[in-house]
């Protein structure tokens, strides 16, 4: 039994080791995403400000949520007007995969799509 013992602390001090120098090399990659995540985006066209508006009715979001330049006055879902904790990268997830009373999207909604989507969301939300 004080074989095994002996045998997996030495596999996990040599897992521990590894660990410890790989880690090291990978955090100037996590630094790096971390930066472009947070990489300033050039605002939507006015073009791109059109197509988002006719997405939002396409898909029927204002029946359900508030978004006045949208012209979208729901009441089911939260409100959008005002609504500052909302990123891209959250209205994506919750657009793709749905949450609570709200329906998933994935599939329905293409990826350049969901990214004016939601890119408008974030950007055109009254205050």
């Amino acid at each position: 039994m004080s074989v095994n013992v002996k045998k997996f602390a030495k596999i996990t001090a040599s897992a521990l080791g590894a660990a410890a120098l790989a880690a090291p090399a990978f955090a100037p990659v996590a630094q790096e995403d971390a930066e472009a995540a947070h990489a300033e985006v050039a605002p939507l066209t006015e073009v791109e400000v059109e197509a988002s508006r006719t997405l939002f009715s396409q898909y029927g979001c204002g029946s359900c949520h508030a978004l006045a330049d949208a012209n979208g006055y729901g009441s089911i879902g939260p409100s959008l007007d005002g609504n500052d904790t909302l990123t891209v990268d959250y209205v994506n997830t919750i657009i793709t995969n749905g949450q609570g009373a709200m329906p998933s999207f994935g599939g329905m909604v293409g990826e350049e799509d969901l990214e004016k989507l939601s890119r408008y969301i974030v950007e055109y939300k009254a205050d």
